[in-house]
């Protein structure tokens, strides 16, 4: 498994579908949803989901934190 942090983007910029988040406590968080269901994030570690949120932005600002960082990973399963 390669992992890359990228902590220079903004928390508008990393909350958007499909991205992985890292917050300060080396938690992972996949960022799901669309507009019609609403937007959530599966906590990675634990299999908890967030409450559904009508929009990324929303999420972000309810959710984000300046310590969270984008996550950059490459799993290959053989």
């Amino acid at each position: 498994m390669k992992i890359n942090f990228d902590s220079r983007r903004g928390l508008k910029d990393i909350y958007q579908v499909g991205n992985v988040i890292k917050d300060y406590t080396n938690t992972l968080y996949l960022i799901v949803g669309n507009v019609e269901d609403g937007y959530a994030m599966v906590n990675l570690t634990n299999n908890n989901v967030t409450e559904k949120v009508s929009t990324l932005e929303e999420l972000a600002d309810t959710y984000g934190e300046d310590e969270d960082v984008l996550v950059n990973a490459e799993i290959n399963v053989f």
